[in-house]
């Protein structure tokens, strides 16, 4: 330190004075150096805490330029900055500046300096005080970054704000909004200028509602803009009116946000909707937690469900909604159970979704229940969707009723074994039960027998009341025979007028009953104009050595017996009694 034994051969005021000086150099919270020819020869003791300087001895060997790093943040060299401020605190009296500065340990840190030029009488030195300005840098920076993360939050979000002054006639925006608007940056706005970017046809719906917000009313519009590029933009403006003491508008505060995209998408969303709202398939969607999120337009009328709008079932800001939905369809399960029939829900839940989350499509054939709890035939497919991350972020279901489908499917079948006059079985089912029934009688000895039956002089009867007549008298019968026929009993049509029975569980004396029995039911029933027919019948029963030939061949035996008998007949064929039978 100085030395300062001088001060007793001072007057006692200055002493008093020098001693306050003394007082608030050593009590200043700041740092303050004194030094001459780059040499600090004097400090406070808040100098040598800020540069962590142990023992007051180095001073003398303490060269001004180790307190500062090599490179100031500029980038330019600290010797040569340092020396171009100490020469402008010599010429003018003092100099102000930012510091970066470096404390004995090596700790750098922001600092404000500024040099005073003492002229004492021992000569010309300088009076550093130094100000450490980390916290209000780190702070500043801390604003900076949040000025930043704002307008990048803003550019992301395509969101600018804006202020409108009344008083002086102009409009500031945020550099967004220039950008927004293809307007050069800095460029002065008016109301006017604003007003041109707008897309003529909303111009009108603007300024109403521009000059219902001066009366006090919220300014909330959605309007298109056309940039100098001619690329039309839609935006979202939201502002607010201060007013002054005698209510008059001062300024308006506000905001205004690009909003074409989620325009597009809202058109792309409603056109989407409408194309699945107009297809017959049931289409719905489920969320990431299962709950159905959407069901089209064809799945609500067959649910019996109220119909809906694109706005009642999706929002820009809210997205989905549940509109009418059953709480039942909050989850996948409790969907699959409230809309399918119990053994549908089963196949579902235990194959169709495992499968689906693991290949991420299932389909096949599943049913609904409709309102009044029928179950209808449905093909069906299931689709899982994933996000980037591997989880499940949408579930899809495309249904579609194949009730016709399954109709017309029977149809076919029965029209593949049926006879397409009668109803009855035709002549290729019957050949397939003959097989089963006489694999019975050798497996079980299950005796089963057969009739044949043929309508007498029929041709007599086409002939004379036409081919029509002569039809309908073949649907009549068959219907005569269906209803005399015991439920395992099958009828087939055997050819023109000849119809053949196979009786399941039935011995010969039995079958000769039914057969004698359904000639008297014929001879006595009245087919319209033709009258009474009669009916000659052939009966026999499978052997076990029978093959379809051979009891057929046995039972046409019977029938020409019984024609030949004067017909109207039931004639017997004889049994072809085995070795083995005959030991039984």
């Amino acid at each position: 330190m100085a030395n300062h034994d001088s001060i007793h051969d001072a007057p006692a005021d200055d002493i008093a004075l020098l001693r306050r000086y003394r007082a608030a150099f050593t009590q200043s919270r700041e740092a303050i150096l004194f030094f001459q020819h780059g040499r600090i020869f004097d400090c406070n003791p808040a100098a040598l805490a800020l540069f962590r300087i142990q023992d007051p001895t180095q001073l003398a060997k303490l060269d001004i330029v180790k307190l500062s790093p090599p490179t100031q943040p500029s980038g330019q060299r600290s010797d040569m900055e340092s020396t171009a401020h100490i020469r402008l605190a010599f010429n003018t009296g003092q100099a102000f500046f930012d510091w970066q500065m470096r404390d004995l340990n090596g700790r750098e840190f922001p600092a404000e300096v500024m040099l005073y030029r003492l002229d004492l009488p021992e000569g010309t030195v300088l009076q550093a005080t130094v100000r450490d300005i980390s916290e209000q840098e780190a702070q500043r920076q801390a604003l900076l970054q949040r000025k930043q993360d704002l307008l990048e939050a803003q550019r992301i979000a395509r969101l600018g704000n804006w202020v409108s002054d009344f008083e002086r006639g102009e409009i500031r925006w945020c550099e967004q909004i220039y950008q927004m608007f293809g307007r050069p940056l800095g460029e002065p706005i008016t109301h006017a200028i604003f007003m041109q970017a707008v897309h003529p046809d909303d111009r009108e719906r603007v300024q109403a509602a521009f000059d219902a917000a001066l009366r006090g009313a919220p300014y909330d519009i959605t309007h298109r803009v056309v940039p100098p590029d001619g690329n039309v933009r839609t935006v979202h403006e939201r502002g607010q009116i201060e007013f002054g003491p005698k209510g008059q508008a001062r300024r308006m505060i506000g905001t205004v946000q690009d909003i074409t995209e989620q325009k597009t998408l809202e058109h792309n969303l409603r056109r989407l909707v409408a194309i699945l709202d107009s297809t017959s398939d049931f289409i719905t969607m489920h969320g990431p937690d299962g709950g159905m999120l959407y069901m089209n337009s064809a799945g609500r009328r067959f649910h019996g469900l109220p119909a809906a709008s694109v706005s009642d079932e999706w929002n820009p800001e809210q997205g989905w909604r549940r509109h009418a939905l059953p709480q039942a369809t909050r989850s996948i399960a409790e969907t699959i159970r409230f809309f399918h029939p119990e053994w549908a829900a089963q196949r579902i839940e235990q194959k169709a979704m495992p499968t689906a989350l693991r290949a991420g499509i299932w389909q096949g054939e599943s049913a609904l229940l409709n309102p009044d709890g029928d179950e209808v035939p449905v093909s069906q497919v299931i689709i899982v969707h994933y996000d980037e991350h591997g989880n499940v972020d949408q579930t899809s279901t495309m249904i579609r009723d194949i009730s016709e489908q399954k109709h017309l499917e029977a149809e076919l079948a029965r029209n593949a074994i049926t006879d397409h006059l009668t109803g009855a079985f035709n002549r290729k089912r019957f050949d397939e039960e003959i097989e089963k029934a006489l694999a019975r009688r050798r497996r079980n000895g299950v005796s089963t027998a057969l009739i044949l039956l043929d309508i007498d002089h029929f041709k007599p009867v086409n002939d004379t009341h036409g081919h029509d007549v002569g039809d309908q008298v073949l649907v009549e019968l068959t219907q005569l025979i269906q209803n005399s026929l015991r439920v395992p009993d099958f009828l087939a049509r055997w050819g023109g007028e000849e119809f053949v029975l196979l009786l399941p569980d039935t011995g010969m004396s039995e079958a000769h009953y039914l057969a004698e029995r359904l000639r008297q039911l014929i001879a006595s029933h009245r087919f319209g104009v033709v009258g009474t027919i009669t009916a000659s019948l052939g009966v026999t029963i499978l052997q076990p050595t029978d093959c379809p030939h051979s009891c057929i061949k046995r039972l046409d035996e019977a029938l020409y017996g019984a024609k030949h008998a004067g017909r109207n007949q039931v004639i017997g064929a004889p049994p072809i009694i085995s070795t083995r039978d005959q030991v039984h």
